[in-house]
């Protein structure tokens, strides 16, 4: 018996609906990215190991257990994109020829984790990075950039949390204090937890499992490892989001689960998503440029999973983007039909045919399905004395027009 073939698990394939609908959304965030001053890079999937263990940290679950490496060899499927754009900002020492960047990436991620609703093994990030600027301000844009975007796309209901996990010396303290409070409950967590609590407590905070959860929501976790200065700069974040009308909730258990993370960190959610409801996260990583051996430069980024906006936004019902459909009745007027095919695409308007030699009616079928605003009809009589019928297919009206014409005819509809 012949071997019949699926999909790998975690894996998705987009159909023409949803790749019209993944279009939109790469689309509208390009525009908005653009706009906001943001320059689209593209980078390989394959990167080094190491970048991801020393940037994104070793004891993460993106490092851990979750990246998707080359047998053999130190080499893995991207897991993210923050230490990869910084990679290429060092790389090609753009910090000598600059002070400020922002870099937007949309690409195909990897992690080799237990698929899920809205979690698989390769699925698409859309992000920016700002790479130069310590000042509040970029906090806000980064902000209001992510906003803009869902706000192209549709999604409105949305909820902003946000928090500081202060400087490099406040995330020690805090590290500490959490040490002190959950040893004494070290049996209530999940055995993950258990050994996360001497290796990194930080990321005991952002556990999925739901026992952990409730001991960290029972602690707490008041802001007093916060210093003046990283505490200011996120009092000025949070006026500037007022300024700007934007809601958000301070939330002090979000510390996100990459250890680049410093001060302002934020997360956008959406409870139609059930549990894994992020659609998306970002947050300032003032020590990573310093960790991969670069200079001190502040930096602040986020990014989406498109996967998780494409299920708010549900399935698309647009039809195909085809304006014309060439409908040939009789064989005789097959080759002069592929002529008139690429004459129409050709003065920029899409265009299609029957390649089935389907009845007329079968093809007036056909280019409804396909979306079609008019369809030429290609009659043996009508061609011979110089001209086509012309059928308005939102309108039900049809008119004969000389074939000479037809581009000035369609040309407006463009």
């Amino acid at each position: 018996m012949v071997k019949t073939y699926q999909s790998i698990r975690g894996t998705h394939d987009f159909g023409p609906q949803e790749t019209r609908l993944l279009n939109m959304v790469i689309g509208k965030a390009r525009d908005t990215f653009k706009r906001s001053g943001y320059e689209e890079i593209n980078l390989p999937l394959l990167e080094e190991e190491g970048l991801f263990k020393k940037g994104v940290g070793e004891t993460t679950d993106i490092v851990e257990r979750q990246m998707f490496k080359i047998q053999d060899k130190e080499i893995v499927l991207r897991p993210e994109g923050t230490a990869q754009v910084i990679r290429y900002y060092l790389e090609n020492a753009l910090h000598t020829q600059s002070d400020f960047y922002k870099f937007s990436y949309i690409g195909p991620m990897f992690r080799g984790e237990r698929p899920q609703k809205g979690r698989l093994r390769q699925f698409h990030h859309i992000g920016v990075e700002a790479i130069g600027s310590g000042t509040p301000l970029i906090d806000a844009e980064a902000v209001s950039v992510a906003f803009a975007v869902l706000e192209a796309i549709g999604i409105t209901k949305k909820t902003l949390k946000i928090n500081t996990l202060g400087c490099a010396g406040d995330k020690e303290r805090f590290a500490k204090t959490l040490h002190q409070h959950l040893t004494k409950r070290k049996n209530e967590l999940c055995e993950d937890c258990q050994r996360r609590l001497e290796k990194n407590p930080l990321r005991i905070v952002d556990c999925k499992e739901e026992r952990c959860k409730q001991v960290v929501i029972s602690l707490t976790l008041e802001d007093g490892h916060i210093c003046e200065t990283c505490r200011s700069h996120f009092r000025a974040v949070l006026s500037l989001l007022d300024s700007l009308g934007l809601a958000y909730t301070h939330s002090p258990h979000l510390v996100r689960g990459l250890d680049y993370y410093t001060n302002t960190v934020f997360e956008i959610t959406s409870d139609a998503l059930g549990s894994q409801d992020a659609i998306g996260a970002g947050g300032r990583y003032n020590n990573l440029i310093k960790s991969l051996g670069g200079p001190d430069i502040p930096a602040i980024g986020f990014a989406f999973g498109v996967e998780r906006l494409l299920l708010l936004l549900g399935h698309s019902n647009e039809p195909a983007s085809t304006k014309v459909f060439i409908a040939v009745i009789g064989d005789a007027l097959r080759q002069e039909s592929l002529k008139l095919i690429q004459h129409v695409r050709q003065a920029g308007i899409s265009c299609d045919t029957d390649y089935c030699d389907k009845s007329l009616k079968a093809q007036l079928r056909t280019a409804e399905r396909k979306g079609a605003a008019f369809v030429v009809i290609m009659g043996e009589e009508e061609w011979k004395e110089g001209s086509v019928m012309i059928k308005n297919m939102a309108q039900s009206t049809q008119e004969k027009i000389k074939k000479e014409d037809i581009l000035t005819f369609l040309k407006p509809y463009a």
